[in-house]
């Protein structure tokens, strides 16, 4: 990997690190803790992992900008009940 590359990745874990550090008081979503945490894991031997858990940090604030990525949303509790009720109702 590029020694660019890798800069990019720690600027971009930098940046990530502080917005939650801001947040601390806030009580940041558990789910950007999560891939932050989860691209420090990855830091030390793979930045392409590291890179693409960043990108699942900011898909948030990406999905406002990109409707189309809500096709990849994971449905809430009631849609998979619905969903399953469906499903089950024509097996019994």
């Amino acid at each position: 990997m590029s020694d660019e590359r890798r800069k990019t990745v720690m600027q971009r874990f930098e940046e990530r690190l502080a917005r939650l550090e801001a947040m601390r008081h806030d009580k940041p979503a558990r789910w950007q803790v999560f891939h932050l945490h989860n691209a420090l894991q990855a830091l030390p031997d793979d930045h392409d992992g590291a890179d693409l858990h960043l990108d699942e940090f900011d898909r948030h604030s990406l999905e406002k900008e990109y409707p189309e990525l809500e096709a990849d949303k994971v449905p809430d509790v009631d849609e998979i009940r619905t969903r399953f009720t469906a499903l089950t109702s024509g097996v019994a």
